[in-house]
């Protein structure tokens, strides 16, 4: 294990020092800020770029009618106890549908070339998965997930009314992709034998690791000593334990399930179709986060440009 992290912050040291991205300014990630959205799914192609990268066949929602899908799909945001309406627009040949895990109920399909708009008002705060439930996991596979962001009333920078406070956040979904058996075929209009998932591509908010590790809305970069939100979204079909250097977190949310006594780690277990939040305080340096698990760590086999990030402390 000693080796196996040696490698690994070798490995980004290295990285960084190839790049001054580092230096970048914070940008704020796409994201949509009313409680009115509109959604389309599309089909399209999605690039994970670097060593192993490939361009995969996928559908996804994302918010212009005629742009290329977006893998994760926009991310949405709004207030406990907030209306919000979501307008589904489905402009592929086959049935999908839009579900929020935990808040939303209706599963029917949206016809192909058709429309569906869902209301609902938003339960406490926290991070919530939205995606497309039919056809096996095949729709969600390929793409079609996303990320619901519930903030505290007030938009305050607490996790959920009363809750603990942070001073900075970030969104991360991790997801896997089955580029041979699942992407190539049902891309190609084929029927995917769901019996067979070998993925070979994971990511971080749809990036390899090698663009994950230099993207301002992936990389939780700060001062020293102020403490970071991050909202953890597994939206793939494999669990994912997420390994932090530098410093412990907290634990304070798991799956919708306030912690009262938050608990400490430094790799946290997320379920497949799951969520989780935790508290992050920022230590002096540049410290990797990746995935406990050799084969996620890449992309087509490639490390580490599979589920990773950078951990900065300025």
């Amino acid at each position: 294990m000693q080796a196996c992290r040696q490698s690994v912050v070798k490995r980004i040291r290295w990285l960084v020092c190839q790049s001054l991205v580092l230096s970048f300014l914070v940008v704020l990630p796409h994201t949509v800020y009313a409680a009115s959205y509109t959604l389309y799914i599309r089909s399209g192609t999605h690039t994970i770029n670097g060593n192993g990268g490939a361009v995969l066949k996928v559908w996804g929602y994302t918010d212009n009618s005629t742009a290329a899908p977006m893998v994760p799909g926009p991310q949405l945001q709004a207030l406990e106890g907030e209306t919000v309406t979501v307008t589904v627009y489905n402009q592929h040949t086959i049935p999908h549908n839009f579900v929020v895990r935990g808040i939303t109920t209706d599963t029917a399909a949206i016809a192909a070339n058709s429309s569906k708009t869902y209301t609902f008002t938003t339960p406490k705060a926290g991070v919530y998965l939205f995606s497309d439930t039919l056809n096996n996991n095949i729709n969600r596979e390929m793409g079609l997930y996303g990320a619901l962001v519930v903030r505290a009333a007030g938009g305050v920078k607490k996790a959920w009314t009363g809750g603990p406070s942070f001073d900075l956040e970030r969104v991360w979904v991790v997801s896997d992709m089955d580029k041979k058996n699942w992407n190539d075929v049902a891309g190609a209009g084929g029927t995917v034998s769901t019996g067979t998932y070998k993925p070979n591509y994971f990511m971080m908010n749809g990036l390899g690791g090698f663009d994950a590790m230099h993207d301002p809305n992936s990389v939780l970069q700060d001062t020293t000593g102020k403490v970071g939100l991050l909202r953890i979204v597994n939206a793939g079909q494999f669990d994912q334990s997420l390994h932090f250097h530098a410093n412990h977190f907290q634990i304070v949310d798991k799956d919708g399930t306030r912690l009262s006594s938050p608990e400490p780690g430094d790799t946290i277990n997320v379920k497949a179709g799951t969520t989780a939040m935790v508290l992050f305080p920022l230590r002096k340096g540049i410290y990797p986060m990746h995935i406990h698990s050799a084969q996620m760590e890449t992309a087509n086999g490639v490390y580490l440009n599979g589920v990773a990030t950078l951990l900065v402390g300025n």
